[in-house]
């Protein structure tokens, strides 16, 4: 088939057009983890960075009337971090494209192709948010993000969370006598012995949270009786009652969060593990985010004398579509350069609860 009737069926696919499509295009509600846990931002670069300062400021001294002010010493310590992201993407062949051409040569339009394109334009957007959901899942279980193997690239980016804010729950959670409440005090005091601020919330799984209702401890802590098994009551609490014993306790309030991807061999798997427990900072922009920045699609649509998007368009998700003749095929491309970085590693806890 020549090139120019190729041509002229991607006519109606513009390329200012399709990315303005990406752009409306949103984070699916329930992805807790890139929209809020470690919300989505733009970059200009193809490297992430954080640069920042810490400063130890001790207290003044008292001193005699009449008498010299103490010279005090500082201690200033900056840092930057910095790495580079990596590119993530997918590509699609527009299906049944013999139909289609079938349908043009019996004068119909092209509007057959463009829906085609259009939808592979959508899917793309959503696969790319969906491994970076499981990207986040995966840095937030252990402080590191790793890849094995895939499309042949292995590495593991390691951020050193603490042990201490990795603990494991001395009795399973699952377990109506393990000392949920107990627990979560002693995790507490781990992030306020470190000056870590106080978390805003908790996350974990429905059954990590349906453990707490039939816990021991916290059935004790509602009804006001002593933790023995003689005189805990034996009603299950109601998800109201959970929040009174936290808001008495000073813990923070659960979100559940059960989110499945699908991944490209037909099986599902879970963002986050069922039987881990998370508090996390009341500032997670301060904490960590999932970045994205620059790829050569969006550098190549944002050049020449008649760019397809303007320059600050170009960081995010880019989808391009083309062609080729041998065989005859419409292709779109999904692409972004993106990933989950930790700023501090040491204010945030991940606990394995059974």
């Amino acid at each position: 088939m020549p090139n120019d009737m190729l041509e002229l069926l991607l006519r109606d696919l513009s390329p200012t057009e399709i990315q303005a499509f990406v752009r409306e295009i949103q984070t699916p509600a329930d992805y807790a983890l890139t929209l809020s846990v470690m919300p989505e931002r733009t970059i200009n670069s193809v490297k992430w960075e954080t640069r920042g300062t810490r400063r130890r400021v001790a207290a003044a001294s008292y001193r005699a009337w009449d008498a010299q002010t103490k010279v005090a010493t500082r201690e200033i310590t900056q840092f930057a971090t910095s790495g580079k992201l990596l590119p993530l993407g997918q590509k699609y062949i527009v299906g049944e494209f013999e139909t289609i051409l079938e349908n043009l040569d019996r004068g119909m339009d092209s509007r057959e192709l463009v829906q085609a394109v259009y939808d592979d334009v959508a899917a793309h957007v959503l696969s790319i948010k969906k491994r970076l959901e499981l990207a986040v899942g995966d840095l937030l279980v252990d402080g590191k993000f790793s890849l094995v193997g895939e499309n042949g690239l292995t590495l593991e980016a390691d951020y050193k969370v603490p042990p201490a804010n990795m603990p494991t729950a001395p009795v399973a959670w699952t377990d109506p006598t393990a000392d949920i409440l107990g627990d979560e005090m002693r995790w507490m005091e781990v992030l306020r012995s470190s000056g870590a601020p106080e978390p805003a919330r908790a996350l974990t799984s429905y059954k990590g949270w349906a453990q707490m209702m039939a816990n021991d401890s916290y059935r004790a802590a509602y009804y006001g009786s002593v933790n023995s098994a003689s005189t805990i009551p034996t009603a299950v609490l109601a998800p109201n009652e959970v929040n009174v014993v936290r808001t008495r306790y000073g813990l923070p309030p659960i979100e559940r969060y059960d989110v499945k991807i699908e991944k490209d061999d037909g099986t599902d798997v879970r963002a986050l593990p069922e039987n881990m427990f998370f508090l996390l900072p009341p500032n997670p922009r301060q904490w960590a985010e999932t970045q994205y920045g620059l790829t050569a699609d969006g550098l190549i649509l944002s050049r020449g004398a008649n760019p397809a998007i303007v320059r600050e368009d170009a960081p995010g998700i880019v989808v391009t579509r083309g062609y080729q003749d041998d065989p005859p095929q419409v292709w779109t491309k999904g692409s972004a350069a993106a990933l989950p970085v930790m700023y501090v590693p040491d204010i945030h806890i991940a606990a394995t609860v059974w």
